[in-house]
């Protein structure tokens, strides 16, 4: 009976990481590159003690404890100690964004177009194409296991050794395993492709916000966020192998549910149940109208998660004043005044850091939506339209500003949770809204260039849609680390994001603001012209 419900899997992994292979070999590149290239690089980059200690005063502050992880305190620091401090937390959400898309699309997203099916009706097993899911998920999570750790072990950094740069490389390829099996999970609950990587996408937000949270008040309780075994492993100096037997557990656990579930479903459907439209409806009388509507549970998820991000990074600004409130020195010496000066220059420059994450949230939401154009192109929703009087230019706008507005939407509410929570916070003397007004108004700019590219990517070369969040990766590794990896004004100058770097702590200049909204409107020009003369809109 096993032997039968698990039938192919091993000629459907086959099929899959044949056609999967460019999007793997991606990811690989991308991720093993940054790790190894940073890792032979670190001791170059910081080869005086004095940087070594200008760094860990970094790492040490509040902004960076929030998305990087703590830095032990009672640990001599080395080589190898500051790039797992630096790298395994934000790698890790590398590791799992990169699986669980990968699962989601072999499971639900072969459903939704009608392959699992076909290949069903064949001698293949009712878990086969799950299995060979979840083993495509750990040759790939295995591949970049030994590539990191051969590579970490040629990278020879002072204080690391052989156990250390393993443990690494399993706690990452374990939790992008983790994440991937839950994307096969929640492929089971749900009935499209887009609701189920939503649902495990929330699931690693709420993860990396729970270490967050856990990391800036206490850190010895981050045992209850999976992220938080990352740090558990205290690599390099502890070399502790416990939080990898319970990843492998979890795994073990999640996968034995999905098999548990999907047994219990249709092909073709979710165990949650799509709710039947309308027979008719008014309101879906153009692109716009049908667009807002299919969309409806994608905008609300976006706009509450990023509020709900917001308020929960404002809800630490009181944290960050109480290093000034702890100082007796300060406490004696100044007046109530130069104290809320201070504080205030503390919070402006966490805020500047901790801005980039909600400019890459409203960016991403953006190009997801830009990239559905080509998404629903491809399943033939776009022919309905073009049956009637409706043109391809009207089509592209359409979808575009529809991708902008919900950009920036997306943008303000992380921003204004942000404000919200440092006014419930921070008492009588919260940072001021004009600040949070200026962030909102240089990086909107920024965040329409990255948008008109991802619409010239998809008028002129469709099939290399990625390439626009592979860029925006880039460009927030670029301006979270640009202090990290001592970047240069240019290199930071070679992202939008790096024309706006010193906001909110100076003001907006006019005409780099100009600027980047000419650039995005002769891109989004562009880019209407290609889409409008292509012959097939599917090419």
């Amino acid at each position: 009976m096993f032997n039968n419900l698990f039938a192919q899997s091993g000629r459907l992994l086959r099929i899959n990481l044949k056609r999967d292979r460019f999007k793997m070999l991606t990811w690989i590149v991308v991720i093993i590159g940054l790790m190894i290239g940073y890792a032979s690089k670190i001791g170059v980059i910081y080869s005086s003690q004095s940087s070594v200690n200008a760094l860990m005063v970094t790492l040490r502050s509040p902004a960076m404890i929030a998305v990087l992880g703590y830095v032990p305190a009672n640990v001599k620091m080395t080589e190898a100690i500051l790039f797992s401090s630096e790298m395994l937390v934000f790698m890790g959400l590398f590791y799992a964004l990169a699986s669980l898309l990968l699962s989601v699309n072999v499971t639900r997203g072969d459903e939704e177009q009608g392959l699992t099916e076909l290949v069903q009706a064949k001698g293949v097993g009712r878990q086969a194409t799950l299995m060979a899911a979840f083993l495509e998920s750990v040759v790939f999570n295995l591949v970049m296991f030994v590539l990191l750790g051969v590579g970490l072990q040629l990278a020879n950094m002072t204080g690391s050794n052989t156990n250390g740069n393993w443990l690494t490389a399993a706690l990452l390829s374990g939790v992008g395993l983790l994440f991937g099996t839950s994307g096969i999970l929640t492929a089971q609950v749900t009935a499209e492709a887009r609701t189920a990587s939503t649902y495990t996408i929330g699931l690693l937000g709420l993860s990396y916000l729970v270490r967050m949270m856990i990391d800036v008040q206490n850190p010895d309780y981050n045992w209850w966020s999976p992220l938080g075994w990352i740090e558990r492993g205290a690599v390099y100096y502890d070399n502790n192998w416990l939080p990898v037997v319970y990843i492998i557990l979890a795994i073990i656990v999640i996968l034995g549910a999905a098999i548990f579930l999907s047994a219990r479903r249709d092909v073709g459907a979710g165990l949650i149940a799509t709710r039947a439209g309308k027979a008719t409806s008014r309101f879906l009388r153009g692109p716009l109208t049908t667009l807002i509507k299919v969309d409806a549970k994608g905008f609300w998820s976006w706009f509450f998660g990023a509020i709900i991000m917001g308020l929960m990074y404002g809800s630490i600004f009181n944290s960050i004043t109480d290093v000034l409130k702890s100082n007796k020195f300060m406490e004696q010496m100044f007046s109530d005044a130069m104290k809320n000066k201070a504080s205030d220059a503390l919070l402006l420059q966490f805020l500047s850091t901790l801005s980039v994450v909600f400019v890459l949230i409203g960016t991403v939401r953006g190009i997801v939506l830009v990239n559905k154009l080509d998404g629903d192109a491809k399943k033939g929703y776009l022919e309905q339209f073009l049956a009637k009087p409706v043109s391809r230019v009207r089509i592209f706008w359409t979808y575009v500003g529809y991708a902008l507005v919900n950009a920036l939407m997306a943008f303000a509410a992380g921003i204004g949770g942000l404000y919200a929570g440092n006014i419930a916070v921070m008492g009588n003397h919260p940072l001021a809204l004009k600040y949070f007004t200026r962030l909102f108004a240089g990086y909107s700019v920024t965040i329409a260039v990255m948008i008109a590219l991802a619409a010239v990517v998809i008028a002129f070369a469709p099939k290399l849609k990625s390439i626009a969040m592979i860029y925006t990766g880039v460009a927030f590794v670029v301006m979270y680390f640009r202090s990290i990896f001592k970047l240069k004004d240019w290199m930071v100058e070679l992202v939008p994001y790096g024309w706006m770097r010193d906001i909110p702590v100076k003001e907006i200049d006019g005409t780099v603001l100009l600027g980047l909204l000419v650039v995005a409107v002769v891109l989004l020009v562009v880019a209407a012209s290609g889409f409008q003369r292509r012959d097939q809109i599917m090419n």
